[in-house]
């Protein structure tokens, strides 16, 4: 679950023009906007560009807001997916970020891979193996009262 959720990630000021980042991994990425506030619009028409470094090959950055897919860090920030790119290739890639209409200072900007699948089977497998704990729980109960 932690290297689901709190994998390895590159996190930078959402005020930055642009930003170089080492990714490591073909698949498929997410970019997060971080808010350090409950309440608060997170800037979601954001036109990203990506280029892949040094040949300079144009990587496509496509918007999808998912307000389902926000969560919550340790600290109480809001953290909300507002774009996704796949890369094909590892290496370094320069992301240019305009100029973000309606951001603050202490807001940030996320790249990490994305979840996907593979968060939704991890929160069954864990709703799995409570339901057998409890139910374990239950018959041992009932064994030791001489019940079954």
């Amino acid at each position: 679950m932690i290297s689901i959720y709190f994998g390895k990630k590159i996190e930078f000021r959402a005020g930055e023009n642009s930003i170089i980042c080492k990714l490591d991994k073909p698949g498929l990425y997410e970019i997060a906007y971080k808010k350090p506030a409950i309440f608060g619009t997170i800037p979601t028409h954001i036109a990203f560009q990506m280029h892949r470094q040094p040949d300079g090959k144009e990587i496509l950055v496509s918007r999808r807001v998912n307000v389902f897919g926000s969560r919550k860090d340790m600290s109480g920030n809001r953290i909300v997916p507002v774009a996704e790119f796949t890369i094909d290739v590892p290496g370094d890639y320069r992301l240019l970020i305009p100029e973000i209409q309606g951001g603050k200072d202490r807001d940030k900007l996320i790249i990490k891979e994305k979840t996907g699948l593979k968060g939704f089977l991890m929160i069954f497998a864990i709703l799995f193996s409570a339901i057998a704990t409890i139910a374990g729980l239950v018959l041992s109960i009932l064994a030791f009262l001489n019940k079954i």
